[in-house]
């Protein structure tokens, strides 16, 4: 399975995961937040100890969506799909992942 730039994007998803300490995560929720926000209320409003973890779990979740959408692209290509159109649909898989990925974070939380 060759998807080099996509491997590449979910290590480093991973480690910024945890390097940032859960900025990534924070910065996810803005996408996902649109759906979220009136089940969970606003990022800022959130307190206890789950959030922070939270936070780092969700750029976690969410970093598997790299895989998919180069695993996606990879038969789009062999299909013979435009550059464009697949560029389209790796963007719309990875930022689509957002509400996934933190719709199971929240779902696992206790507060």
């Amino acid at each position: 399975m060759k998807m080099p730039r996509s491997s590449a994007a979910f290590v480093s998803a991973v480690g910024l995961s945890v390097l940032s300490m859960g900025v990534l995560g924070a910065a996810l929720y803005f996408p996902a937040g649109l759906i979220l926000e009136p089940y969970y209320g606003a990022l800022d409003t959130w307190r206890g100890d789950w959030v922070w973890p939270a936070m780092i779990l969700a750029g976690l979740v969410w970093s598997p969506a790299f895989l998919l959408a180069g695993l996606i692209n990879r038969r789009l290509t062999a299909m013979g799909r435009s550059p464009l159109l697949r560029r389209i649909i790796y963007a719309v898989i990875v930022l689509g992942s957002t509400l996934p990925a933190w719709a199971l974070t929240l779902a696992f939380q206790v507060d």
